[in-house]
């Protein structure tokens, strides 16, 4: 039964086939990983980045990843370095993040963890020199943005999905037309934190409009003059044209709009979060896995 199992696993996740020098004993994984739910994100985590892992075993009784002579260990979806293995209860899963969806009545009682970016450091660097090495400069709906090369061909699928839509949607192409700015890599925190932001790694982009029609588009900026900014409903809330939104969500990136601490002009290329939120994924997981093994 563990083979088909594992069968399984191995088709969704063909980058797990391409592993430089991964174990060959994959059947090992099962005990380690406690149900589907962690199937699908250590799957989800090999589809996304296979490319920058050079071996994959059992340490610790974890799932551990070799990126860059750095061991990065699953940790129930953390993805933290051996040095913070200790610390593991400070961090939250790089999964639960796309959860904490808006509006709401009520901000959560619980102070939010930060999410570990030791997988990025290890396969990017940690300075701006480093980072940089990884990017590469390219033309984006026509403004000039530098990116990580990571998802520079995402956005080249996206770009053309956009300039599709642009043809025969009227508000797709205004949207282009007045596109104000683009802003890309910079070097930056999350406000409030020390965490950096995904834009330090050329993985963020924010698209500037000329107008947001006078409606809420940052949070921040929201709870100045409103003091239940959480619960601003979401025709009061601005957001890209459903084309334009459609063609990110579909190639890897998630919308800062979704989130309770909302970012309407923020797009963030997280392919291991979107890719897990797929419906196909989760009916595969969640429906054909999870029914054969009798895991929640």
């Amino acid at each position: 039964m563990k083979k088909h199992i594992w069968l399984l696993i191995l088709l969704l996740s063909t980058s797990l086939l391409a592993a430089k020098s991964a174990s060959k004993d994959w059947e090992i994984f099962l005990d380690v990983l406690p149900n589907a739910r962690a199937y699908m994100e250590v799957a989800t985590i090999w589809e996304s980045y296979g490319a920058y892992v050079d071996q994959v075993e059992v340490r610790r009784g974890d799932v551990a990843f070799l990126v860059n002579k750095t061991w990065i260990y699953y940790q129930d979806g953390r993805l933290l370095s051996e040095r913070n293995l200790r610390n593991s209860h400070r961090y939250d899963s790089l999964f639960t993040e796309y959860d904490q969806k808006g509006p709401v009545d009520r901000l959560p009682r619980q102070q939010r963890l930060p999410r570990s970016r030791d997988l990025l450091h290890a396969m990017f660097g940690r300075t701006d020199s480093q980072v940089r090495k990884h990017c590469v400069t390219m033309t984006f709906l026509n403004h000039e943005v530098n990116v990580n090369r990571v998802c520079a061909q995402a956005l080249r699928e996206i770009e053309r999905e956009i300039y599709a839509a642009a043809a025969y949607d009227e508000d797709v192409r205004r949207f282009v037309e007045e596109l104000s700015v683009i802003y890309s890599f910079h070097r930056k925190t999350v406000k409030g934190s020390r965490t950096l932001s995904f834009h330090a790694y050329g993985l963020a982009l924010d698209l500037i409009p000329g107008s947001y029609d006078n409606k809420h588009v940052n949070w921040q900026w929201s709870r100045s003059f409103k003091r239940r900014w959480y619960s601003i409903p979401e025709d009061q809330r601005w957001s890209p044209p459903p084309a334009v939104m459609n063609a990110f969500l579909s190639h890897g990136f998630i919308w800062g709009g979704d989130w309770i601490r909302f970012d309407g002009v923020h797009f963030e290329y997280r392919p291991e979060i979107a890719y897990s939120r797929l419906p196909q994924s989760v009916d595969f997981w969640y429906g054909g896995l999870a029914a054969r093994v009798g895991l929640k």
